[in-house]
């Protein structure tokens, strides 16, 4: 707006036109008006499930049922009490396949890692450059490096979601055909996420679960 006349009346009710205000929209097709929050269905906070609860499940939606509130009605944080989150490299694109396949890249990222906060690290006794297990509240889990960094907080634990190649801790390699496989291989993030799924976007949850993690 050349006019200024959008950033006026945003100034003249106390919000940033350039970022801090909230958008709001109602959708007929939509459960929710926009944006709204929901507590995730793993969650580690379990005093925000009452003030933002998830759905009720649903017999039918495309004509499948879907799990919503029976499986955030039960707490997991006790035996997976650290906040498992999931999210891109600089260096890698979307499953990693071609980029960890360009030798360049592959360089500069070797290994298939999770960013976990010190205090966490020590709690559990392990150290920088040191395999762990990462283990999600369904069972899946994946044998990773640890990068112990005050990039993630207390109780956050981050994976990025480019890799592939391994399954719960056991190289793929011989499954590619000759002069296919990537040069850096790992196991997938999403391995030891949890289900979940967005009947708006149609997404599967993969950025907010539960794990545990314990040295290798």
């Amino acid at each position: 707006d050349l006019s200024g006349g959008i950033q006026r009346v945003a100034i003249k009710h106390g919000c940033a036109p350039y970022g801090n205000a909230k958008a709001r929209c109602i959708v007929w097709t939509f459960p929710d008006p926009v944006p709204i929050h929901r507590e995730p269905l793993y969650t580690s906070r379990r005093d925000l499930v009452e003030k933002y609860p998830t759905y009720e499940d649903r017999k039918s939606f495309w004509r499948l049922p879907t799990r919503y509130a029976s499986i955030q009605a039960q707490d997991y944080s006790g035996d997976y009490p650290l906040i498992h989150t999931s999210g891109r490299l600089v260096e890698y694109e979307g499953g990693g396949e071609e980029t960890r396949s360009n030798p360049w890249l592959a360089e500069l990222q070797q290994f298939m890692f999770a960013e976990i906060n010190p205090v966490d690290a020590n709690d559990r006794g392990i150290k920088d450059g040191q395999w762990i297990w990462l283990e999600g509240p369904e069972g899946g889990k994946i044998k990773i490096k640890a990068m112990v960094t005050q990039r993630v907080g207390r109780g956050v634990v981050f994976t990025p979601y480019h890799f592939g190649g391994w399954f719960q801790g056991e190289d793929l390699l011989n499954k590619y055909p000759e002069g296919t496989a990537p040069y850096v291989r790992g196991d997938a993030a999403n391995t030891a996420f949890t289900y979940g799924y967005d009947s708006v976007t149609m997404m599967q949850e993969t950025k907010a679960s539960l794990c545990k993690i314990t040295a290798a």
